[in-house]
């Protein structure tokens, strides 16, 4: 009889994410929106229900019963969650029922990490019995189960009927507590390198000559500018009571885009940093200095069937260049970033094995991680399986990441940030903000008019919802 796969075991940011839902912190979930040109098909959705439950996001935690090993995945076991809405979603509505269906909470600990719903949305120009309809179809997922990546693969698998990738079920018994003895001493092993690694590095550092030129550096060690007056109000004028973090979804003429990259000398890449690096500006933040930008990078390999594989690509882009709108100045630093990525790692201050090995109360009480001031994730042009999943006429793809709950205390104690994703289906280009700052974008309003004024110095249109 051959042996049963190994278990699958949480990676550091799927630990880090699951323990964010039963933690004090806000929980993080993805979601993929599906703008319709007409109704949605219910037939399609029940089989791309169907299809996504059989695959990887469709999974649930078994906790490890050896202290210091990690927690496994396994096979969710619970039915797939689909909301076929009879009520038409009016227009001017489509971004406040997205926004809803981001807010319902999720479970991934127990097996209820993702959730399809769909609604009609009565068009401008319908009559009376609303027969002129487009449709939007909803996503979310539990960040901890899978990345943008993950998502990716998971529906092109479900929406063509490809072999899904397969979570293995938990091991039992002697062997899966013998399995966990392992992992823990695997862990424990790795921190005692990381323990040696620290140490050369310190006595490196202590006995290095400092030469003049390494006392400058091209990237702020500190927030700049972090005093400046906000954008839209006073710092401290947002509501901590009842406050969300206010999100925009743009349509764009993705022609458009690229003529307007190509005319600074980039491309809609790098376009893309740099509009939200100047909407970091234009918020108020980093006034006339350089501006940070978090840049997602897939690691994920064929038949990989790990939750997150993403790396961060960092680049600063500074004031002038931005004010130029220099493209290609942007463009060869974010390649020089994303080269970086797969560089040798510093030795970090705190091994990551060592914090996942920690229980919650111990976890609970280290500092939380501080929100990028400007992240910009870009998906390009997604295959065709995702783009068309839900099928019908696919007129736009939108995707974000939120952050569920999160009260403007929070996000104060944060840092505040602006988080951006960019799609590309056929002829449009949707961009995505989540203005994760309560004291310079305090709400939707102010994101909109800082958001639309970035379009129009482009000179891109920009329909918005």
């Amino acid at each position: 009889m051959p042996n049963p796969p190994p278990a699958l075991r949480l990676q550091f940011a799927d630990d880090m994410f699951l323990r964010r839902h039963d933690g004090e912190t806000s929980p993080v979930v993805n979601q993929v929106l599906w703008r319709l040109d007409g109704p949605y098909d219910a037939d399609r959705l029940r089989d791309l229900a169907d299809g996504i439950a059989a695959g990887s996001l469709h999974r649930r935690v078994v906790r490890a019963r050896v202290p210091g090993a990690r927690h496994c995945w396994a096979p969710a076991g619970t039915l797939p969650v689909l909301d076929l809405q009879t009520a038409a979603v009016a227009e001017s509505s489509v971004g406040a029922w997205a926004q809803a269906q981001a807010d319902l909470p999720l479970d991934p600990a127990h097996g209820s990490s993702w959730r399809l719903a769909a609604a009609d949305v009565a068009t401008q120009g319908a009559d009376a019995a609303g027969s002129a309809r487009g449709g939007i179809v909803s996503l979310t997922c539990a960040h901890a189960v899978a990345d943008g990546a993950a998502l990716i693969d998971a529906l092109v698998r479900a929406s063509t009927h490809a072999d899904p990738l397969v979570v293995p079920p938990p091991g039992r018994g002697a062997r899966a507590l013998l399995a966990d003895a392992a992992d823990a001493a695997a862990q424990a092993g790795a921190v005692a390198r990381w323990a040696g690694a620290r140490a050369r590095q310190v006595a490196r550092e202590r006995s290095a000559v400092v030469e003049p030129s390494s006392l400058v550096s091209t990237s702020p060690t500190s927030e700049p500018g972090g005093a400046s007056v906000p954008a839209g109000s006073a710092r401290g004028s947002a509501d901590d009571v009842g406050w969300r973090a206010p999100v925009l979804h743009l349509e764009l003429p993705a022609d458009r885009v690229a003529q307007a990259a190509a005319g600074h000398g980039g491309t809609p890449n790098t376009w893309f940093v740099a509009f939200l690096a100047r909407l970091v500006h234009a918020t108020g933040r980093f006034p006339g200095e350089p501006v940070p930008v978090a840049l997602p990078v897939s690691t994920r390999g064929e038949e990989d069937p790990r939750a997150n594989s993403t790396k961060i690509a960092r680049v600063t882009v500074p004031a002038d260049v931005l004010a130029a709108r220099d493209l290609g100045w942007v463009r060869a630093a974010a390649k020089e970033a994303y080269t970086a990525v797969g560089a040798e790692p510093r030795v970090a201050p705190v091994p990551l094995e060592l914090v996942q090995m920690l229980p919650d109360l111990a976890v609970s009480r280290l500092p939380q991680p501080p929100v990028a001031a400007a992240l910009a994730s870009n998906l390009g042009t997604p295959p065709d399986g995702f783009t068309q999943a839900p099928g019908g006429m696919v007129r736009a793809v939108a995707t974000l990441s939120h952050y569920q709950g999160a009260s403007a205390a929070e996000l104060r104690a944060a840092g505040g940030g602006l988080v951006a994703f960019c799609t590309t289906a056929g002829r449009t280009t949707t961009l995505s903000v989540a203005a994760l700052d309560p004291d310079r974008v305090p709400d939707a309003e102010t994101l909109r008019r800082l958001v639309l004024t970035e379009t129009d110095g482009w000179q891109i249109p920009a329909v918005s919802w």
